[in-house]
């Protein structure tokens, strides 16, 4: 296991009766190939969550790689001492992590490339010879060659086959426009982007295919990372008091760190303090952490993750953050919170301005997925600490509601003016506020779910039932029409 520098065991959350740390979101997110943002105060310790995390892939080792090439070209001129040091130096990880400081000027796609000088006027060992026919004006194309009796002489080749020798020909010899090629930081694992909000949006802009995992290049897009794995970490201040311009990050990036964690909200208690304060006095970041190999380590548990299936009541708890969270009356008409658009909240009725109709929108489908997920990887998480996985399974709809706490709050769904009004500008009261109504939801409709999934096990259709679903609830009669079909299909 890595070294690990940042100290804070305040709980972020409780699940299973096992608590969870800062320390322990970071690695769900790793092992759920989540990319986090962490905002808070300067010195809130964001940096080093980060680099901590990326002393698990190798950050600060060197590369061995190069150590087999030293030992490979000196094997025959090394002494004992030297072939214990250079085979030592081989099991050093390659480094796969990039730090990024956020800036105005950045250009996110000279990380991944690099100009090759060499390419430029490089002439190849030979060339076509052209020759043309007086009589015709046709072009002849001959090339050096010698014959069976080691005679040297120009052999005449297919005009189709010396344009592709041209062509390849010309690719070896480089222009201008191939001198750019790929680096192997392409293969990184882990992107840290520090002081994220700094960064002008059209800086940003950049930003969303790292995170999406592929960088654009020459108009082709490459994929980032080996294994097909990559994530990315963000820290950042948001406010007018950290920067010159308003720097708040917009919906459009925020859903793309799937989960963003307030490190003001659970700053470490006194004693983690008096531990660190105690342990080094340096004020600087510490990127000293020793690195290790858990690459392997790391991406096993995410393929495990992602190969795992999804529980059907995870999937109509996302389905009701997705869909019962849209509900709303404006006036005598049920409405759609998507569909209204920038006249909510202020147009719901009345009656909803003091509920989660007039607090909080649905998830996009992308931070619908990200809740999944943090949910498989925390409940994971939990059976390591020893938790029988029957009891976790039986937890479904709490460990959604733990994933979506940390999903949520920050991700710009909920009505920020309520939040400052009526939540003290705490994010996380106003989303504990629609985690309780969502679990009473779920408590006052258990029955009509369980009757719902029988009458799918049953594989006929039950009009009573679907009538049941009202409301907020309507979504379920899509859903279980969706369920009878796919049982169909299944038989």
């Amino acid at each position: 296991m890595a070294q690990r520098i940042y100290r804070n065991e305040r709980e972020v959350a409780n699940l299973h009766g096992v608590p969870i740390y800062m320390n322990d979101v970071v690695d769900a997110c790793l092992a759920g190939k989540l990319n986090i943002f962490i905002q808070g105060d300067t010195g809130s310790g964001k940096t080093q969550l980060a680099a901590d995390a990326m002393s698990s892939f190798g950050a600060g080792t060197g590369d061995g790689r190069m150590a087999s090439a030293v030992a490979e070209q000196y094997k025959d001129r090394l002494d004992a001492k030297g072939l214990v040091a250079v085979t030592a130096a081989q099991k050093m990880p390659e480094d796969k992590t990039l730090f990024v400081l956020g800036r105005n000027d950045m250009d996110t796609r000279e990380l991944f490339q690099r100009f090759n000088l060499h390419r430029v006027g490089f002439k190849p060992h030979y060339d076509l010879e052209p020759l043309v026919d007086p009589e015709t004006g046709n072009v002849r194309w001959y090339y050096p060659k010698v014959d069976d009796k080691g005679v040297f002489a120009y052999s005449e080749i297919p005009a189709d086959k010396a344009a592709m020798v041209r062509s390849r020909l010309e690719t070896l010899a480089g222009s201008t426009e191939n001198i750019r090629e790929l680096t192997s930081k392409i293969n990184t694992n882990l992107i840290v982007v520090d002081e994220l909000p700094n960064c002008v949006p059209a800086v940003r802009a950049q930003l969303f295919n790292l995170f999406d995992g592929f960088v654009e290049l020459n108009g082709k897009h490459y994929a980032i990372g080996s294994n097909g794995y990559s994530v990315g970490i963000a820290t950042g201040n948001i406010g007018q008091q950290f920067t010159e311009s308003s720097n708040d990050l917009g919906r459009a990036i925020k859903d793309r760190m799937h989960v963003i964690i307030d490190a003001d909200h659970f700053f470490p208690k006194p004693s983690d303090t008096l531990e660190i304060l105690a342990g080094n006095t340096d004020p600087r970041v510490d990127f000293g952490a020793s690195g290790s190999n858990e690459e392997d380590k790391v991406i096993e548990r995410y393929k495990a993750l992602s190969a795992k299936p999804v529980p059907l009541s995870k999937l109509i708890v996302a389905n009701y953050l997705l869909h019962g969270l849209d509900y709303c009356k404006a006036g005598n008409d049920v409405q759609s919170k998507r569909q209204m658009k920038n006249t909510w909240p202020n147009a719901v009725d009345s009656h909803g301005q003091g509920s989660d109709e007039s607090l909080v929108l649905p998830l996009s489908t992308r931070a619908a997925k990200s809740v999944i997920r943090l949910s498989q990887a925390l409940d994971d998480f939990t059976v390591e600490r020893g938790v029988p996985r029957a009891d976790v399974e039986k937890s479904a709809l709490n460990s959604m509601m733990q994933a979506y706490r940390l999903v949520a709050p920050h991700s710009g769904v909920l009505n920020e003016a309520k939040v400052q009004g009526v939540y003290n500008g705490d994010h996380y009261k106003a989303i504990n506020a629609v985690i309780t109504t969502t679990i009473t939801e779920f408590n006052n409709n258990k029955d009509n779910l369980k009757a719902g999934l029988e009458m799918v096990r049953s594989g006929k259709t039950n009009k009573k039932i679907t009538d049941l679903f009202k409301g907020r609830w309507g979504f379920m009669k899509d859903t279980l029409d969706r369920l009878m079909v796919h049982r169909e299909g299944a038989e």
